[in-house]
C-alpha cells in the first residue's frame, strides 16, 4: 500500500502500523458503551483473544489495519480493504481526526489500481454518516439490516460506497518530481494546452479544435493513466504529459520550458516515480 503522506497534515497528526503497546488502549476503546454499539462485528465485552483477531485480520495482504494517534495519544483505528471501517475515542470527537485519517487512507488506497470502496453505518450513526458524505460517498437510496454482536440483534444500516474514479475527480492527485507537479488535466485548462499543440499536427496530439474531447477522453480515471498539466513551484502551467502504458508523451509551453524539464520529467516517469502522493506547489 502507498505510504501516507505527511505534507497536509498537523506535526502531531500520524497514522501508522498498530503496535504491540497500542493493544490495552484499543481493548480500552472497544469496550466503551459510546463505540461498540456502531460496530456490527464487535463482541462485548471486548478481550484479549478479540483483540488478536483484530490484529489477525488486519495483516490479510487485502487488508490494512492502523492506529490514528494524535499528540502521541491512539485517538483511533481505522481498517480498509473489503470495506472501510473507524472508530474514534470521544476524547478526540470534533477535532476532525477521522475526517483526515480517512482522505489520507483512501487516497492511499486508490494510488493503485483498486475496486470501489464500501462502508456502511447504522442509520442512528449521524456523525460517521456525515464524515463519508463529506468525503464524497454516496448514499444507497435504500436501507438494509445488519447484524449487532453488542446488541444481539438485527439493526437498520445504510450502505455508502466511493469508486476509484469518483474519489479522483472529487480528491485529484498531484505527483511530484523533484521541482515540478503534475495534475489532472481540466476543461479550464483548455485554453492553455492549446497553445501547447504542435502546429503540424502527431498522431499523438489532438487539432486545437478538439481539445476538449481530448481532455474529456483522456481524463485521468485512476492510475497509471491520463492527461497531466505540468506545473512548476509557482503554480505556471509549463507543459503537459500524456501517461498511458507505452512512453509518456511530453509538450511544453516554450522552448525554454522544454530544455530546462523534458529530460528530468521523462527520466522520473521512466523510471516509475509517478506513484501518486500529496504534493503542495508553493
Amino acid at each position: 500500500m502507498t505510504r501516507f503522506s505527511t505534507d497536509q497534515a498537523p506535526q502531531d497528526f500520524v497514522l501508522r502500523q498498530v503496535q504491540k503497546k497500542d493493544l490495552p488502549t484499543l481493548i480500552q476503546q472497544l469496550n466503551d458503551p459510546r463505540i461498540a454499539p456502531w460496530l456490527a462485528a464487535l463482541p462485548q465485552p471486548f478481550g484479549p483473544s478479540d483483540v488478536d483477531a483484530l490484529l489477525a485480520h488486519g495483516q490479510h495482504p487485502d487488508e490494512h489495519l492502523f492506529i490514528v494517534e494524535h499528540g502521541g495519544a491512539v485517538a483511533g483505528c481505522l481498517c480498509i480493504g473489503a470495506s472501510l471501517w473507524y472508530w474514534l475515542d470521544p476524547a478526540f470527537w470534533g477535532r476532525g481526526l477521522m475526517h483526515q485519517a480517512l482522505e489520507r487512507a483512501v487516497t492511499a488506497h486508490f494510488a493503485a489500481l483498486a475496486p470501489p470502496l464500501s462502508a456502511t453505518c447504522h442509520t442512528d450513526n449521524a456523525a460517521s454518516q456525515t464524515l463519508l458524505t463529506r468525503l464524497g460517498f454516496s448514499p444507497a437510496p435504500t436501507l438494509r439490516k445488519m447484524f449487532f454482536q453488542s446488541t444481539q440483534s438485527a439493526e437498520l444500516c445504510r450502505d455508502f460506497a466511493m469508486t476509484p474514479e469518483q474519489w479522483h475527480l472529487l480528491h485529484p492527485p498531484l505527483i511530484a518530481l523533484n521541482d515540478v507537479c503534475l495534475r489532472p488535466a481540466e476543461q479550464k485548462d483548455a485554453v492553455t494546452l492549446v497553445r501547447m499543440l504542435p502546429h503540424a499536427g502527431s498522431p499523438i496530439w489532438p487539432a486545437p479544435e478538439t481539445i476538449r474531447a481530448f481532455i474529456e477522453t483522456h481524463r485521468f480515471r485512476g492510475p497509471p493513466r491520463g492527461l497531466f498539466v505540468i506545473l512548476d513551484a509557482h503554480r505556471r502551467s509549463l507543459g503537459m504529459a500524456l501517461l498511458t502504458e507505452n512512453t509518456p508523451a511530453l509538450r511544453f509551453l516554450s522552448e525554454e520550458d522544454a530544455t530546462r524539464h523534458q529530460d528530468q520529467i521523462s527520466a522520473a516517469l521512466a523510471q516509475g516515480i509517478g506513484a501518486v502522493q500529496s504534493f503542495k506547489c508553493e
